[in-house]
């Protein structure tokens, strides 16, 4: 760990610790911080109304080495002065702090905590700006732990000091990150020629990173980020990877969503003057009896689901005046359809700037709030029974033999696979099997023996743990009263009631079994709880017949570096009528269709499913394809 000297403000205007911890708790990732420094930096520039071709922001990755931690870094054109450090930046909870001089509605604004909030918990070590503005210079950071900024070293070394050549001053902090002017893309050489300042944040050590930090993971939470939107239509955003350009220095830019045939055109829809609260059935104006415009709603489509790979875009997003100011996910709105999947879209309504909150998602709970929300259910349903109308529409006399042959073919695998079922309960030879199968005997346990599917899970998982009990004969008998241990409960317990266990928090513990009398103890199993990058499914498309089966496999990333298969996550299908999934990835094959398997935990979701196409068995299958 890297130590950082400077001296903390002794006058800074803060809240009560456990408000600012408070405040803080929405920015506890790296996914969710960094589009903070990044909004700040447009803010920055739509502050002095900078021409958008100048409207160039550089990510810094550096992966670290022997004489240098990793670090994370941000840079901008545009410099701030000390005024703007003491009056702004360094005050918590301050919603007007990004908007001061400001005349147009290009700043995004926020409560004045994003960045703070990710500078102070999200680095190991410390985090920094170096700032300079019209030949004046300021250092001002603060270390992990803390939440108290302060000049670097101190107020007489750190503040306002003389910079006569702004672009030595840049070379000078780039170096220490493998950088100079002449290694940034071209874009960014030519706005750092003429600019008139520059602010560099750095955060050394990132949390949960390691000594590789995942950059395309990070890439991929920026371009799908809801708050990325405004920032990546405004400005360039480039990155540098120790050192080097990434993707050749070309600019983030929002991924393109192809829509649906025959929608390839926004749906758009005027928000009413007034509309009805649900929960108090009172009518609720839209407009702030006249203050504002009336909103509209609109509403694009994708031409695949956007569950999964276009998770981050699967929303609805609010903006106002300022611009984006929050969101709610398309699946959390009371919407019954299975194109529910394949809408997104935004609502713009400029009564809504009140109620954006700290941490920029979710709309502070009101009766305008949930009178929008419930206007927007309304309209995705109805938008999706278009589309499925339009289905219905198009099925005709070819589909209806088709789905005919599906039910036969269908039908033979049942039959086959009944006549298989009954072989092994009544025997081979179509005679009843009289003999049943029986309970295991009862008698005083010797040995409890504890297997664990998985020594490795994701976060907020839940799994099975099996335990068989054994007479000192070495025969299983049926279990006896007993209770669960695990060595740390903040990582992962057993839920006496259900049997199974829930991981909480990253880490290890230890988990076994032992009888009511603590008399004998089960063998202890390690189960780690590992932080997850980035999950691939491999292989991304199979095609088997209907009953039979296939094993997919979830390749995680870890924060480590390391890659494997062997940890314990959560499966799921978009449609169980056509196959479904087991815990193992084992995907079992029901009806012809298509249909899309993911795998993830509670942090990170496979970005890319895989494409199960079922055809029309044929009978019995073979190796793995067999029912």
């Amino acid at each position: 760990m890297t130590k950082l000297f400077y001296t903390p403000d002794e006058d800074v205007k803060v809240h009560e610790e456990g408000a600012i911890r408070l405040i803080r708790q929405a920015f506890q990732s790296h996914e969710d911080g960094l589009p903070e420094w990044l909004k700040n930096s447009a803010d920055a520039y739509a502050r002095e109304d900078v021409p958008e071709s100048k409207r160039v922001i550089v990510v810094i990755f550096d992966y670290g080495r022997k004489t240098a931690r990793p670090s994370i870094s941000c840079l901008d054109f545009s410099g701030m002065t000390s005024t703007i450090i003491e009056q702004n930046f360094r005050i918590w909870a301050d919603p007007e702090a990004s908007r001061r001089g400001a005349e147009g509605a290009a700043v995004q604004g926020g409560h004045g905590n994003g960045g703070k909030s990710y500078m102070t918990q999200m680095f190991d070590d410390y985090a920094l700006l170096h700032t300079v503005k019209k030949g004046r210079g300021n250092r001002y950071g603060v270390v992990a732990g803390s939440f108290r900024f302060g000049y670097i070293p101190d107020r007489q070394g750190g503040r306002d000091f003389q910079v006569g050549d702004l672009r030595r001053e840049l070379d000078r902090v780039l170096g220490p990150l493998r950088l100079s002017i002449a290694a940034l893309p071209d874009s960014a050489q030519e706005v750092a020629q003429v600019a008139d300042g520059f602010t560099l944040l750095t955060g050394v050590g990132p949390k949960g990173c390691g000594n590789r930090i995942p950059t395309r993971h990070l890439v991929d939470g920026l371009q799908d980020h809801p708050q990325m939107i405004r920032t990546l239509e405004l400005c360039k955003v480039l990155l540098m990877v120790n050192g080097e350009q990434f993707d050749k220095g070309r600019p983030l830019t929002l991924p393109v969503i192809t829509p649906m045939e025959g929608a390839s055109e926004p749906k758009l829809i005027p928000i009413p003057v007034v509309l009805k609260d649900p929960v108090l059935e009172e009518e609720v104006s839209t407009t702030n009896g006249g203050s504002f415009k009336a909103g509209i709603l609109t509403l694009r489509t994708s031409d695949v689901s956007m569950r999964w790979s276009r998770k981050g875009r699967h929303n609805i997003v609010y903006k106002a005046q300022s611009g984006y100011i929050g969101y709610v996910p398309v699946l959390e709105l009371d919407v019954q359809s299975p194109y529910r999947d394949r809408i997104y879209g935004e609502c713009h309504l400029d009564a809504l700037e009140a109620l954006k909150q700290n941490v920029r998602a979710r709309l502070a709970n009101s009766p305008l709030t949930r009178a929008v929300e419930a206007f927007v259910s309304e309209q995705v349903q109805a938008y999706a029974k278009e589309f499925e109308a339009r289905d219905r529409r198009r099925s005709d006399q070819e589909e209806k033999n088709a789905l005919s042959k599906m039910n036969e073919a269908l039908d033979r695998w049942k039959n086959a696979f009944l006549t298989e079922l009954m072989r092994g309960r009544w025997g081979t030879d179509g005679g009843t099997k009289t003999d049943r199968v029986e309970r295991l005997p009862s008698g005083k346990p010797a040995r409890l023996e504890l297997v664990l599917t998985h020594q490795r899970a994701g976060l907020g998982v839940a799994f099975r743990p099996v335990l068989k009990f054994y007479d000192p004969a070495g025969r299983r008998i049926r279990p006896v009263p007993f209770k669960w241990v695990s060595e740390d409960n903040n990582v992962a317990m057993v839920d006496e009631d259900l049997m199974i266990i829930n991981t909480f928090a990253l880490g290890r513990t230890i988990i076994s079994a032992q009888t009511l009398e603590g008399r004998l103890v089960s063998n202890k199993v390690p189960l780690e709880v590992v932080h997850i990058h980035h999950i691939a499914i491999s292989p991304r498309e199979i095609k088997i017949p209907a009953g039979g089966r296939h094993k997919l496999d979830a390749i995680c990333r870890l924060a480590s570096g390391e890659e494997t298969s062997s940890v314990y996550l959560v499966w799921t299908e978009s449609d169980p009528h056509v196959a479904r999934v087991r815990s193992s990835g084992l995907v079992f094959a029901f009806g012809p269709g298509e249909t899309e398997v993911v795998a993830g935990d509670d942090k990170c979701l496979a970005k890319q499913p895989a494409i199960v196409r079922v055809t029309v068995g044929e009978g019995r299958g073979a190796g793995d394809q067999r029912g």
